[in-house]
């Protein structure tokens, strides 16, 4: 076959990656693409170009996933166990309850970030009384991947401005987003997660219910005192944005009986 009319068929294009690929076999796309140039794009050529760079561009994507999967994989072994430190007092002066803001998980997180190729940035969005932040974890070989967290615009701190009310969700839905994106959970009380279910969102699908109602019976809580920290009266009425919260209280409940 000339270079000058290659003709790539749907047949062989349409071969699986993992029958048709070999360690090889990206030079030698990238050197077929390169001879049909050398000879000259025509007409009769041009479709079989378009084929050979879309096909590798399939797989150079599937190898930007394959990278990030591994990278992602060796950054969750290196990231160090976040401890919630930051103390929220009571008009009284009591201690209501601890967690880990944003500042502190960041700069914990980022070495490590940045030792296996990773960056994170933000976007946020205002929908009605709610903020929305997602964070985008972006790995070097070029695939990302992204985690929204919606909270509730409240009164903020006491004696709180707007201003600060609104700054005040909007770094607390940025702290949830970047600690889902990485997996990161830190100790998280009782108390504390009563504050953090105030997160809004869709309601928890059919079988996140049931999924819940097992682990309670699992970890021997209490049902009443479970449903009271989440701010409902029913299991159907936990919003998705209560759920990874609720489920890492389980889960720390659950630890603390071993």
């Amino acid at each position: 076959m000339k270079p000058d009319t290659l003709n790539l068929s749907a047949t062989e294009e349409d071969k699986p990656l993992s029958l048709a690929r070999k360690e090889t076999e990206t030079p030698s796309i990238v050197g077929m693409i390169q001879t049909v140039i050398d000879r000259g794009v025509t007409a009769d050529n041009v479709a079989a170009l378009e084929r050979l760079v879309s096909l590798y561009e399939r797989m150079q994507d599937k190898d930007a996933e394959k990278q990030f999967a591994a990278a992602f994989v060796a950054m969750q072994a290196d990231l160090p166990p976040i401890e919630a430190t930051k103390a929220v007092p009571n008009r009284d002066g009591t201690i209501r309850y601890h967690y880990a803001p944003y500042e502190s998980i960041m700069a914990q997180v980022k070495p490590v970030l940045q030792k296996h190729g990773f960056t994170v940035t933000f976007s946020m969005d205002i929908k009605e009384d709610r903020v929305v932040q997602t964070c985008t974890l972006t790995h070097i070989g070029g695939h990302s991947r992204t985690n929204s967290f919606l909270a509730r615009i409240g009164n903020g701190p006491p004696s709180a401005s707007g201003a600060q009310a609104d700054g005040a969700a909007s770094t607390y839905a940025k702290r949830f987003a970047l600690c889902n994106a990485l997996n990161i959970t830190t100790e998280v009380d009782t108390d504390a997660a009563a504050q953090d279910a105030r997160a809004e969102g869709e309601l928890i699908s059919p079988e996140k219910v049931q999924y819940l109602k097992e682990r309670v019976k699992e970890v021997g809580a209490n049902e009443a005192a479970f449903l009271n920290t989440a701010g409902v009266d029913a299991y159907e009425k936990i919003t998705e944005g209560s759920y990874a919260v609720l489920t890492r209280m389980l889960a720390a409940k659950e630890k603390a009986k071993k």
